[in-house]
């Protein structure tokens, strides 16, 4: 998991997120700075992401890049199976070459239970990343003790 996970600043580009309440509670305030759980990145660029071949992680890699660039409609918590699918505004397929949602489903060879499944299953992920990183911040662990913590004590 080290290889491939660390734990850091977070990237100004995502600023963003912590008006966002949904995206918010992944974000771990320390000293007036927050940090995120995030894959390594080298150049701007994910580490298993490999130029002209993608993903090297393929089925395995983390679930938020099974779902990108799908999410739930703004302002709705999916509890049930049949909740309206948005597409992430930074989604070059839909903004750039404005595909549909079926389309870019297509694309990915994809369905809408698939993705809402999955979406589902990130709702309840996201919710234990909260409480997890809320567990952290009562016992004061510092940025760089997080991973180790929560491989000790968490998984």
């Amino acid at each position: 998991m080290r290889e491939v996970v660390e734990v850091g600043k977070i990237p100004t580009i995502y600023l963003h997120h912590l008006f966002d309440p949904e995206m918010a509670q992944i974000y771990y305030f320390w000293n007036d700075v927050y940090y995120r759980l995030q894959t390594r990145f080298v150049n701007g660029a994910c580490v298993a992401l490999f130029p002209g071949k993608g993903c090297m992680l393929g089925d395995g890699r983390p679930l938020i890049c099974k779902v990108w660039p799908f999410w739930w409609r703004s302002g709705l918590k999916p509890s049930k199976d049949d909740f309206p699918l948005e597409i992430n505004g930074d989604c070059t397929m839909a903004t750039l070459w404005k595909m549909s949602i079926e389309d870019i489903l297509k694309e990915f060879g994809l369905s809408e239970s698939v993705i809402r499944k999955q979406l589902l299953t990130l709702n309840k992920a996201l919710d234990e990343h909260s409480k997890m990183l809320k567990e952290a911040m009562k016992r004061n662990i510092p940025p760089k003790m997080l991973l180790d913590w929560i491989l000790r004590n968490i998984l």
